[in-house]
């Protein structure tokens, strides 16, 4: 009986198959987190300089939807960090334009790692046919998947646009199942933004006593999804 290759085994056939898929990974993982940091750091650097446009005066509202949507679809920033940003700044007359900015990020995510994929996942789930026929079995349905993924408050916006690409689960499944799924987590990050009465106060975690139990929910709802998507 064949022992079968372990994970990290089939990883590197895939680096040397694919390299950008795996490069791809390492990119969405690291830098929206270093993004982060350099965004926060010149926020409290610069805040007591920093002039708040008006959101709808000329091409504003234009200009930070389009800029927003590829800082967090070319995975630069985290989502709820724009999201948080959004609140504080602009109030709720921005939410809509927020919503459209991560529905344009979830195209731009997607398309790109379609753009790298190459067949990855097939070779990686190549030892294991058990996995490979659950996902084939599972095409039709990847919109449930996409909805309960998105709804998570811990996985990552850039890394789940990649793992769809690369699960082939459809641009117009993870747009609107995700935007669903995404309307939770950006509502609660939006909600923060806007009550918050300094920027130090909008950029700091766990503000909030009700966030815990909010976050710990969807998590929840996330878990269960995810397991029964692929238990049936």
């Amino acid at each position: 009986m064949n022992k079968k290759p372990t994970i990290f085994k089939q990883l590197t056939v895939i680096y040397r198959r694919n390299p950008w898929v795996l490069l791809a990974f390492l990119w969405t993982a690291t830098v929206p987190s270093l993004g982060s940091m350099l965004i926060v750091h010149w926020l409290y650097e610069n805040w007591g300089e920093f002039v708040i446009p008006s959101l709808w005066a000329a091409d504003t509202a234009f200009l930070y939807g389009i800029a927003g949507a590829l800082l967090m679809g070319l995975a630069l920033i985290p989502t709820t960090l724009f999201a948080i940003l959004s609140g504080f700044l602009f109030g709720w007359q921005a939410f809509l334009l927020l919503v459209l900015a991560y529905s344009l990020a979830s195209v731009l995510g997607y398309l790109g790692g379609r753009a790298l994929d190459k067949d990855s996942l097939q070779h990686l789930l190549k030892p294991y046919p058990k996995a490979k026929d659950i996902i084939e079995r599972k095409k039709d349905q990847m919109g449930k998947l996409v909805f309960f993924v998105r709804i998570s408050p811990v996985v990552p916006f850039a890394i789940s646009n990649l793992i769809f690409a690369l699960l082939g689960s459809g641009l117009l499944r993870v747009v609107w199942f995700g935007l669903l799924g995404m309307l939770p987590r950006t509502f609660l990050a939006f909600f923060t933004g806007t009550l918050a009465s300094s920027i130090q106060q909008a950029l700091a975690s766990g503000t909030y006593s009700w966030h815990y139990p909010a976050i710990g929910l969807l998590l929840v709802i996330s878990l269960w999804g995810i397991y029964s998507f692929f238990k049936r």
